[in-house]
């Protein structure tokens, strides 16, 4: 009776975290990996689920494989490094390198404290357009630790997303700003400027750093 009773609480966990999923547009393809259920099972929870949602669309095709194509955008990447930060604070980011991680990270119990987490965040930051989707691609990548990992900026010690290769001073883009900003009121003017000589000033951008 008790093994029986186990097996009946798992499926419920499963159904549960994959309503959760579907709530958050996230492509069967990644559910069928954290949840175990089978693609037939996810489709027939969606259409039986989705009719109490607003505004849920089903995205179809295969899940994102390449972060670089999202962290282009700086609002994204901001996100990321939030996010990603969240995430290792609440120990979702393992802390030993996982080989293959897209294979051998995903189960049922991380599945849960994902969408805790991202669920989390989306109270903390309502305007966010990061999606679950992202999250978990981007989960899967900082698991492995090849290309990207969660550092702090220098100066104001917030959650930094970072090329691990990458030789670039380590400044969220707020403290680049603000440096940026620093570096033109320091600059200065020498005693004839082009102002006053009548001569337009020649195009230049000063140095970040």
């Amino acid at each position: 009776m008790r093994i029986s009773e186990d097996r009946y609480s798992r499926d419920l966990r499963r159904i549960h975290v994959a309503q959760r999923m579907i709530g958050h547009e996230v492509r069967t393809q990644w559910i069928r990996v954290w949840t175990g259920l089978s693609a037939a099972r996810i489709r027939n929870l969606y259409h039986s689920y989705v009719s109490s949602l607003k505004g849920v669309t089903r995205h179809r095709g295969p899940s994102p494989r390449r972060i670089a194509s999202f962290l282009r955008s700086p609002a994204l990447r901001n996100e990321a490094s939030a996010i990603g930060g969240l995430a290792r604070v609440l120990e979702i980011i393992p802390k030993a390198p996982v080989r293959n991680a897209r294979r051998n990270l995903p189960n049922l119990d991380l599945g849960e404290r994902m969408c805790h987490v991202f669920e989390l965040y989306q109270h903390i930051v309502p305007e966010s357009t990061f999606t679950m989707d992202q999250f978990i691609l981007l989960v899967v990548t900082l698991a492995e630790a090849d290309d990207l990992e969660i550092g702090h900026c220098t100066n104001c010690h917030g959650a930094l997303l970072l090329d691990r290769l990458g030789h670039s001073r380590r400044l969220c883009p707020h403290c680049k700003q603000g440096s940026l900003n620093s570096s033109k009121e320091a600059r200065p003017l020498s005693a004839s400027t082009p102002q006053e000589s009548g001569t337009p000033p020649d195009p230049a951008q000063g140095s970040l750093f």
